[in-house]
Parts: C-alpha cells; sequence; structure tokens
C-alpha cells in the first residue's frame, strides 16, 4: 500500500517549486574562448550574439543554420552563466532565455538577461523568479 501511495505522489509531482531565495550567482563572465573568437565572451558580445540571432529570424534564414549558430551560443551561454549552467536547459531557446522585444535598448547583456541603456536589467522567463 506505502508503494501505491509512493508511485502516486511521484506520478503527480509536477515541477517542483522556486525556492524563495536565489541560491545561485552567475559570473557573467566566460573562461573559455570559441572557436575563431578573439577573446572569451564578454556581456557587449553576447548582445551582438542575440542581435544577430534576431536579425536572422527577421531575414528569414534558414531555422536549421539558425539552430545549428544558436546550439553553439548556448554551449557559450552556460559558460557565461557559471556556476548557474543548471539554469541553462539544451532545449531553451534565446526567445525563452532573454527578453528580446527589449533588445534595440539594451546596452550589454548577462546570464539570461539585457542590460538596459538605462542601467536597469531585465531577465528572460526561464530564469528563476527568485534570481531576477
Amino acid at each position: 500500500m506505502r508503494a501505491i501511495a509512493l508511485l502516486m505522489l511521484v506520478g503527480c509531482g509536477g515541477k517542483p517549486e522556486e525556492p524563495a531565495a536565489c541560491t545561485c550567482k552567475p559570473g557573467n563572465v566566460a573562461r573559455s574562448k570559441t572557436v575563431g573568437e578573439a577573446a572569451p565572451m564578454t556581456g557587449e558580445s553576447l548582445l551582438a550574439a542575440l542581435r544577430r540571432h534576431k536579425q536572422d529570424i527577421a531575414l528569414g534564414k534558414n531555422p536549421r543554420d539558425i539552430k545549428i549558430v544558436d546550439d553553439q551560443l548556448r554551449f557559450q551561454i552556460i559558460d557565461f552563466c557559471q556556476p548557474c549552467a543548471g539554469w541553462v536547459d539544451d532545449r531553451m531557446t534565446m526567445e525563452q532565455m532573454f527578453p528580446l522585444d527589449r533588445i534595440d535598448e539594451a546596452r550589454s547583456a548577462v546570464c539570461m538577461g539585457l542590460v538596459l541603456g538605462d542601467g536597469s536589467t531585465i531577465y528572460g522567463d526561464t530564469r528563476p523568479l527568485a534570481c531576477r
């Protein structure tokens, strides 16, 4: 009987609750260079990559080509977000990680967020709520 109750609890678990406090602080510093890059990614180069992503979509580029570039960018973002790499899931889109509708106002980027011209930071939908 206990086994059935346990299976019911596990099966109905759903999404775990968000912690009340942020338990991870991303470094917003890349430690490694990407092939073909002169230096590790910075907030400004991340912002440039996100702008290219948005432009490629607007230009109607092949979605498969965009996905390949996004997959490479996601690996760079994982490095940039250390030690909070667990926030970046392998299926997340750039639109889920970053508020790209506000990219024209941005002057830099941080782990799953954009730094706006007024100095404020806005975050993507998938960054934990307690860490925004």
